[in-house]
């Protein structure tokens, strides 16, 4: 179980710094790193667009996982307790990756030129 309060915090952190990096243009459109959903990787525009909206979430999303996780280390020393936090910190996790994609997604598709 203490693995989940360490491993998700800084899963979500990585997220958060490359949706960063990505929304800023330092991560370029790539194959193995960033947001790779069909809508980012569309062009460089949609890939800077749909990082940058996925920032906010992903930094929101790390900030509630590294809150919930450190209550949960410090306040249920019991397997009963930490069960329970477990549960909501990935929640929170799954939570703020749907929140991400789906702003992300949208972001990019309004780079996209109606013709």
């Amino acid at each position: 179980m203490i693995v989940i309060f360490f491993a998700l915090p800084l899963a979500t952190l990585f997220i958060a710094v490359l949706s960063q990096l990505g929304g800023n243009g330092v991560l370029k459109r790539n194959g193995f790193l960033g947001l790779r959903i069909p809508s980012t990787m569309y062009s460089d525009d949609a890939w800077r667009a749909g990082h940058h909206a996925a920032a906010l979430p992903a930094w929101i999303g790390f900030v509630a996982i590294t809150v919930a996780a450190i209550i949960g280390l410090v306040l249920f020393k019991s397997d009963s307790g930490s069960v329970t936090v477990s549960i909501v910190v990935g929640a929170i996790f799954l939570i703020t990756l749907i929140w991400a994609v789906i702003v992300a997604s949208f972001a990019a598709r309004s780079t996209e030129v109606v013709h």
